[in-house]
Parts: C-alpha cells; sequence; structure tokens
C-alpha cells in the first residue's frame, strides 16, 4: 500500500497543502493560509450519491422531516436577513432536502424553487412544495437552468460538491444582476475543528469534499465574480436529543455518553429548542450589476 504524499497542491488556490488527519477511507490535507480542508482523492459523483441514498432509505431522513419545527426556526431568521437584500422574491434553494426552507420562504411571499438529488427528501416534502422541487444532480443541473433567480440559497451543499469554484460560478450566471446568493457551509476555524481534530464532526469522507474557514470561501467567492461578499457566523436551532442523533455516524463516541447520560436531563429540556453556533459560517455575496 502506497504510503500518502506528505504535500498536495490545494484544488482551491493551488498553494502547498499538508495532510491533516486520515478519517476512515479519506486522507484530509489542509492548506493552513486559506484553512481549507480537502479529500486527497474527493469521491465521484456516483459513489457520493449511492452512499447517501443507501443512508436515506437506512431512514436518515425520517430524523431530518421529523424536526420540521427546528428547521422553520432555523430559517425564518435567515429570511429576515434575505428580505432585507435581496432584490426580488424568485428564490431557488439549491440542495433544498425535504422542502423545509422553501415551505418558510413560501409563508413570506417568495416564488420558490428547488433543486434536490434525493427522490426519498422530495417525497417527504408538502404537496404544493414537492411540485416546485426538481429532482438532479446539483453537479451537473446548473448548468441546464435556464431560469434567472434574485435569490439563490445553498445550505450544506458547497462541501459536497467536486468543484466548489464551478459550482458558485454557475450559481453566479442564474442570478439577475445584484441578485443575493446566501449559503452556509462547516466553518475550519471554528474552535471544534482545533479541539477535536480528526473526530470533528464534519469530516465525513464520503459527503465532505471541501471545507473552508471564512477567509477561505470569502476569497473563493471574490475569485469567482461576486461582490459585497459578508461571512458571519451561522445559527441552527436544535434541541438536545436530535443534536445528540445527529452524532450517530460522525462521533458514535460522544453520542453514547450523551445517551449514557440523558436520563439525569428532564425531557422538557432535552427536546427544548435552542439556537447554536454548531461550526458553521453563513455568508451573503452578490452577482455584480
Amino acid at each position: 500500500m502506497n504510503a500518502r504524499p506528505q504535500s498536495l497542491a490545494c484544488p482551491i488556490n493551488n498553494l502547498p497543502a499538508r495532510l491533516y488527519c486520515k478519517k476512515g477511507p479519506a486522507a484530509y490535507y489542509i492548506e493552513p493560509t486559506s484553512g481549507t480542508i480537502f479529500q486527497a482523492e474527493i469521491p465521484t459523483v456516483s459513489q457520493m450519491s449511492e452512499y447517501a441514498n443507501q443512508e436515506y432509505k437506512a431512514g436518515v431522513y425520517k430524523d431530518y422531516a421529523g424536526a420540521r419545527d427546528l428547521k422553520l426556526a432555523t430559517a425564518r431568521p435567515r429570511l429576515a436577513a434575505i428580505k432585507r437584500l435581496a432584490p426580488g422574491k424568485r428564490l431557488l434553494d439549491v440542495g433544498c432536502a425535504t422542502g423545509f426552507f422553501l415551505e418558510a420562504a413560501a409563508d413570506q411571499g417568495f416564488d420558490v424553487r428547488g433543486v434536490e438529488f434525493s427522490e426519498i427528501a422530495i417525497s417527504l416534502a408538502r404537496p404544493n412544495i414537492r411540485e416546485r422541487i426538481v429532482c438532479g444532480d446539483v453537479n451537473s443541473l446548473l448548468e441546464s437552468e435556464a431560469q434567472k433567480y434574485d435569490v439563490v440559497t445553498a445550505f450544506d451543499i458547497v462541501e459536497h460538491v467536486q468543484d466548489p469554484g464551478k459550482f458558485l460560478r454557475e450559481i453566479r450566471e442564474i442570478l439577475t444582476p445584484d441578485g443575493l446568493l446566501v449559503l452556509s457551509t462547516p466553518d475550519t476555524g471554528h474552535l471544534l475543528r482545533y479541539l477535536m481534530g480528526s473526530k470533528w464532526p464534519m469530516l465525513q469522507p464520503m459527503q465532505h469534499t471541501v471545507l473552508f474557514s471564512k477567509h477561505g470561501i470569502a476569497s473563493l467567492l471574490d475569485h469567482c465574480g461576486y461582490v459585497n461578499v459578508e461571512v458571519e457566523t451561522a445559527y441552527k436551532v436544535l434541541a438536545l436529543d436530535y443534536l445528540a442523533d445527529q452524532l450517530v455516524a460522525t462521533n458514535p463516541s460522544l453520542h453514547h455518553v450523551y445517551r449514557g447520560l440523558r436520563w439525569i436531563m428532564p425531557a422538557s429540556l432535552r427536546h427544548r429548542p435552542f439556537a447554536v453556533n454548531i461550526g458553521e459560517l453563513i455568508t451573503f455575496a452578490r452577482r455584480p450589476r
């Protein structure tokens, strides 16, 4: 078996990157000046799709779909910011899953559309939202998108794509002049990444291909032709039991510890929603006029 090289060129800025850690079948490298972390050998789209579909069939979306209230509570403050900044009401959500964000956006008066590769996820969307979702691979579907949108949202998706730069340039082309891109993604500059090392839950070999810091994503957006780039800390509304359940695949030891201690907490506390930064950033950027 060949040893992993100690240095590789970063696929985002072509600067030298060093081996960060091994995680399952993957070797992750980090380019220290930008904080970009990437897989040495990125899985193919078909490999990632097959893995994800197996997860979905095993019930991944059961917990997600059951957390509708938490997802809507996360969406509402993001929509408040979008309403202040958007030049119009046509909105496309890329990687829209079960359509909860689309549901909240439609309630706020947006004319919504979605893109999602999982037929299982789409089937769990509410009927009036399901009909507004196109099933397809975001790595290629945007190339054929003829319509223009005032807002494109891409939450927890850029870390899944094969070529983040190409993905962002394609989104720019379907935005109207002065159109708004809003994306969220894991933040490699977050304290948890430093504390947890290879145990950081955002390192997911068959899902997360490239991960960014706030500086790194801002630089990439600038390079891809966006203006007025603002990067902030992202917050999600979660409950302790739901958060712990998300750790089953990425950090089973931590999940096991929580399950062992949960009996000392009242159910009202375990199910109480709260806004928290779990190690993600959110970015607002515009296509030039």
